[in-house]
């Protein structure tokens, strides 16, 4: 009858796997090796003091010499005991010295890992990854068996090789320019100019990992005074008004413009009342203070860096990654376009808009709009000569009235 050899090796009737204390004698009987690293399998040189335990040390063969205890374990592996398990049989700490020499020689692999630096020449650089090890507990115990049937004192520990999940090979795949985007803004004021350079400084220098999400609004901040924003035009309830940030819009319509032309998953983008200037329809991108966000997924399979680089009138926006095997272009069609309604007048008692001119003379505050329904479209040409064209949004714009000062 077999005996359950987990249960011999907890049993605390049987102290064989019980440390030995500082008054008892110890045997070395293997020593276990790694490189410099030596792990020692002993056992008690005292007798047992009580007659149950020198039974069973008996019935394991632990009267005997280690070598000649290998009958019993060759008469284990024969009945389809594993090699630990039959080894444990008769050498009961063997699966304490095990796990200490696993601990020791434990390494985790090391992944290579890429810092974006947009302003430096190179803007990567990247560290090399390095392989992890962790004992191989199987051949371990098969250099054990061997060691203990040739009457050896001592086995070698074997070990696996971890390999990291990315190398540097793998990183430099992903310094690539995927795409870039131009706006001009230089007609603006001077606090539109600000606001735009502000907004684009922030997303500039971005990384993103595989499957991470980049969010407009977590990334710039929101558009106050205190955050460094400053007062310029912005369209609220469909007319042209003054408010803190104007001109963030035109930032994240360039942001998002790049991103649907290196061909990320855009997940949340929102339009205008009005339709933009600076932008065809279907392909701009709204901010304000109700929540709107510019969101895109990363599922290019590896980091993705935004690079802006931004002049007082003029901004470019890029996108590096893995190289593109198609190429992306966005089209606006336009379906109908409605009735532009008649300006809107009204005296300028306060003089903020008709100072020193005459009584009834006029000047334009804000231009109209007419309403306009369009579409976008993404056209994507691949290098099999394959072409796909894919409407990614409808948007329909509402018509605004012109504003024009009259002096009193």
């Amino acid at each position: 009858m077999i005996l359950c050899v987990a249960a011999l090796i907890a049993g605390a009737a049987f102290p064989l796997s019980a440390p030995v204390t500082a008054h008892a004698r110890s045997l070395p009987v293997l020593t276990l090796t790694y490189g410099d690293r030596e792990f020692v399998y002993s056992e008690s040189a005292d007798p047992p003091a009580d007659f149950t335990v020198a039974e069973e040390l008996a019935r394991r063969g632990m009267d005997k010499p280690p070598r000649e205890r290998m009958g019993i374990v060759d008469g284990m592996i024969a009945r389809g005991v594993g090699t630990e398990e039959a080894l444990t049989y008769c050498f009961p700490r063997l699966p304490e010295v095990l796990d200490a020499a696993g601990a020791a020689v434990a390494l985790e692999p090391k992944d290579a890992e890429m810092r974006f630096y947009p302003d430096r020449t190179p803007m990567f650089e990247i560290s090399r990854s390095s392989p992890g090890v962790r004992l191989d507990r199987e051949r371990t115990c098969e250099n054990v068996y061997f060691a203990l049937k040739r009457g050896a004192g001592s086995a070698a520990l074997a070990v696996e090789t971890l390999l990291p999940e990315r190398t540097a090979e793998d990183l430099s795949a992903y310094t690539h320019l995927r795409a870039a985007y131009e706006t001009d803004f230089s007609s603006s004021t001077p606090e539109r100019r600000h606001n735009v350079r502000l907004a684009l400084t922030r997303v500039g220098g971005v990384m993103l990992d595989d499957g991470e999400t980049f969010s407009f609004n977590e990334t710039v901040g929101r558009r106050t005074r205190a955050n460094g924003f400053e007062s310029a035009k912005i369209i609220v309830g469909g007319r042209y008004t003054e408010g803190v940030g104007g001109g963030v819009c035109q930032a994240r319509t360039a942001v998002y413009n790049c991103a649907l032309r290196a061909g990320l998953k855009i997940t949340a983008v929102s339009r205008h009342s009005l339709v933009p200037t600076y932008v065809p329809p279907s392909f701009d991108a709204m901010v304000n203070g109700s929540g709107s966000d510019l969101k895109f997924v990363n599922d290019t399979g590896g980091p993705v860096s935004i690079r802006t680089v931004v002049s007082d009138g003029h901004a470019r926006v890029e996108i590096w990654s893995s190289r593109m095997t198609c190429t992306v272009e966005c089209r606006s069609v336009t379906l109908c376009v409605g009735e532009r309604p008649a300006d809107e007048e009204f005296i300028d008692t306060d003089r903020v808009y008709t100072a020193g001119m005459s009584s009834g003379e006029r000047v334009r505050v804000s231009g109209g709009a007419a309403p306009v329904k369009s579409e976008g479209l993404l056209i994507v040409r691949r290098s099999d000569g394959t072409r796909e064209e894919k409407r990614i949004r409808t948007d329909e714009y509402a018509a605004a009235r012109g504003l024009v000062a009259v002096a009193p």
